[in-house]
């Protein structure tokens, strides 16, 4: 768990050359961002570099203190991370907060909505790419996406998303340990800016990740502890 933050920043210039799945995917000279990637777990979950705000010992108090799901999250652009436990579940959507009162709705482990954070994610429609998740095909898929703007107006992108499956990644982080299947999301809109997804899945969840939340936050990556 040590050293999280310090990895991250290996993975951003492979990121950046998968953006184009979408647009380049015809292209003859095109490399599928599976192939771009590389070892995204490790660089995103590695224990080998230095301090990590959240420790060791903050995971191990926050898992004896409860019995409910336990979420690390790191939001990259802003250096700070924290551990989110599950204070509701609705029809399929589980909301983790953390002491900060930030929460993070999910489905299966696919970001739906943030709140409290800024620039929020308010919903997203993951139906179809969670689906295509979960089973590991390689296809394409629509994803929607809607952001509250600083004017306080509800902006909604459509996004065309590649789903390609990676290889397989040893997890071990929190009480789980075993094995994920990788997955790649290289999403394009004309309304919005391209990203990458990263899904280590376990079962029909996503247990692993790197998600795009929106201009005003990027990335998040999370890790089910629980």
């Amino acid at each position: 768990m040590s050293g999280l933050m310090s990895t991250l920043p290996r993975i951003a210039v492979a990121t950046a050359l998968a953006l184009g799945l979408a647009a380049c995917s015809n292209d003859p000279d095109f490399e599928s961002p599976v192939n771009i990637v590389g070892n995204v777990y490790d660089s995103l979950f590695s224990e080998d570099s230095g301090p990590s705000p959240v420790t060791q010992e903050a995971i191990v108090a926050t898992l004896s203190a409860t019995p409910l799901p336990v979420v690390f999250v790191n939001l990259e652009d802003r250096s700070s991370q924290s551990l989110f436990t599950r204070i509701e579940s609705n029809q399929g959507y589980d909301t983790f907060a953390s002491l900060s009162r930030q929460s993070i709705i999910m489905r299966n482990g696919k970001i739906t909505g943030t709140r409290g954070i800024g620039g929020d994610l308010m919903s997203s429609e993951v139906g179809p790419l969670m689906q295509a998740v979960t089973s590991g095909a390689t296809t394409e898929v629509t994803l929607v996406q809607r952001f509250l703007t600083p004017e306080f107006i509800t902006r909604t992108i459509t996004y065309r998303c590649g789903i390609e499956p990676d290889g397989v990644a040893q997890i071990s982080m929190g009480l789980l340990r075993g094995t994920g299947r990788e997955m790649i999301a290289a999403c394009e809109s004309p309304d919005g800016p391209p990203f990458v997804d990263y899904y280590v899945v376990a079962g029909d969840r996503i247990v692993a990740s790197r998600q795009w939340v929106g201009e005003a936050n990027g990335y998040l990556a999370t890790h089910l502890l629980r």
